[in-house]
């Protein structure tokens, strides 16, 4: 009987570290696709001038890394990041012609240093987005000249990884932003993103990479190119 309790024991005891085991086991990277609908609530631009403007957005996703493709009339501006090693591309296609940026982590940290950094409040308030369960977060802003402004977000920790967002000023934000807005100079508005379709499947190591066909050039170069 005493053999018996022993060897039960151990099952027991294996049984309980094999399913803690388990528990603890990481989740799988997403890899996929997301659609934003970009839209302009409350703009008054003429029709012509709203013709121009990007109506989607599609966004490639492995793990850390992101691929974000946007197009604006002529232009194409492509976002490549990677939350493991904080370095990102732009790459930029107007009318055919290519150019490509990389930047450091330092390129990005000095570029942020310049920007307000918003303070997060998280809520317990979430949100269904696209099939995703997403907690809500306000951003509030303090410019240089003590205008205060407050964004509203919606996230999910399902997609992307801690650094997700590293590159930009949500970079307090864990995992990858399914809704938000920002103001724009340019159009003297706002521009509003939300996910309509998540689609997983596998997204291929080559999407992050600088494409052949594209001019590989510095900051100073790109800004000249533009008449900057």
């Amino acid at each position: 009987m005493k053999t018996f309790i022993k060897i039960a024991s151990v099952v027991i005891c294996l049984s309980v570290l094999n399913s803690s085991v388990y528990a603890q086991k990481p989740k799988k990277a997403f890899q996929g696709t997301v659609t934003f609908a970009i839209t302009y609530p409350g703009n008054t631009m003429d029709a012509a001038t709203k013709a121009k403007l990007p109506t989607e957005q599609i966004v490639k996703i492995n793990g850390c890394k992101s691929k974000t493709e946007e197009t604006s009339g002529p232009v194409t501006q492509t976002s490549i990041t990677n939350g493991v090693t904080k370095t990102a591309i732009i790459l930029i296609d107007y009318m055919g012609t290519k150019y490509a940026l990389k930047q450091s982590e330092k390129d990005i940290t000095d570029a942020l240093a310049k920007l307000p950094t918003p303070v997060i409040n998280f809520t317990q308030e979430t949100k269904t987005i696209a099939t995703y369960i997403c907690k809500k977060a306000i951003l509030t802003t303090t410019e240089e000249d003590g205008t205060v402004s407050n964004d509203t977000i919606f996230y999910t920790e399902d997609l992307g990884c801690a650094d997700y967002n590293f590159s930009t000023p949500y970079k307090g934000i864990p995992g990858v932003i399914l809704e938000y807005s920002q103001f724009v100079e340019q159009i003297n508005g706002t521009m509003m993103y939300t996910a309509t379709l998540i689609k997983k499947g596998k997204i291929a190591e080559t999407e992050f990479l600088i494409p052949s066909d594209f001019q590989e050039v510095t900051l100073e170069e790109l800004k000249k190119a533009f008449g900057g």
